[in-house]
């Protein structure tokens, strides 16, 4: 069977509605080589943010392994890729299983001989006050967003050790350096990433691999959309955003790639905000 057609199928997950790209952000201009035969892994790479970055990979030249827990949005968006010529592999991971976590990197090492991206966008936050949070929405929150991610890059460093080369880029949020009510261990979650990047900079740093952390203000995704539809939480962000809009997928897509690719060899360790000066 084709590898690029294939997807690898350990458990499934409901199915979750796709939203339509807005107007906002500008198209952008596409190096259909700039990640020539390059392998990248895009963990939560099936909607939203996720499949926007892998989309951007696969257009500019990559190789792009989706590992989602969404079987019909994977399915989905590795046909999007196909039908753009892109090559692609759709991995069905739950990232709070380490086992299927090491079995996806082991596949694409197998594959492919490299794996020279990961981009660990996955991602949930329920908003609770912090004396309603129980130990399971901690634990579910800080699994999937924090958890995961350690397991991810420790699967891929040994790898991107091997080679003297490798990106990686952590989903971190403003809320990593500006908390919100409510949110605790979505708070605490996306600071642990931004500490792991960093962490991860100066330890393999010498090994020529670069690590860094996206942090996205409003984006318009699954995630946020119940926070949209609450015309209070959009009274308070009315005036917090300079550029006068949410922003969507696209707008943290190219900031993300950037990092991913030779023009940000120089760059470790850092925070990159997107948010449409919301921090300014």
């Amino acid at each position: 069977m084709n590898a690029e057609k294939q997807i690898v199928s350990p458990d499934s997950a409901g199915k979750y509605p796709q939203k339509r790209r807005l107007i906002g952000s500008a198209k952008p201009a596409l190096s259909p080589s700039r990640f020539e035969g390059k392998v990248a892994i895009v963990v939560g790479g099936a909607q939203g943010i996720g499949k926007a970055i892998a989309l951007r990979l696969a257009a500019e030249g990559a190789t792009v392994v989706i590992a989602d827990i969404d079987r019909s949005q994977l399915a989905a968006t590795v046909r999007e890729i196909e039908a753009g010529k892109g090559e692609v592999l759709g991995v069905l991971c739950d990232v709070r299983n380490r086992r299927q976590v090491d079995r996806t990197v082991a596949r694409v090492v197998h594959t492919w001989k490299r794996v020279d991206v990961l981009m660990y966008v996955t991602g949930v936050a329920k908003a609770t006050p912090f004396i309603e949070t129980t130990d399971e929405i901690w634990n579910w929150t800080i699994d999937i967003n924090l958890k995961g991610a350690f397991w991810f890059a420790r699967a891929v460093a040994g790898h991107m050790i091997k080679q003297r080369q490798g990106k990686m880029i952590f989903m971190a949020s403003t809320n990593a350096w500006d908390a919100e009510a409510n949110l605790a261990p979505y708070n605490v979650s996306k600071a642990g990433l931004f500490l792991l990047a960093k962490t991860l900079a100066r330890e393999l740093g010498s090994y020529g691999i670069c690590s860094n952390a996206v942090a996205p203000g409003l984006i318009r995704t699954r995630l946020t959309e119940p926070f949209l539809k609450d015309p209070d939480f959009m009274k308070k962000y009315s005036n917090l955003i300079p550029l006068g809009r949410v922003g969507v997928p696209e707008d943290v897509a190219g900031a993300a790639v950037f990092l991913a690719s030779s023009d940000a060899d120089y760059i470790t360790g850092s925070l990159l905000f997107v948010d449409g000066g919301q921090l300014a």
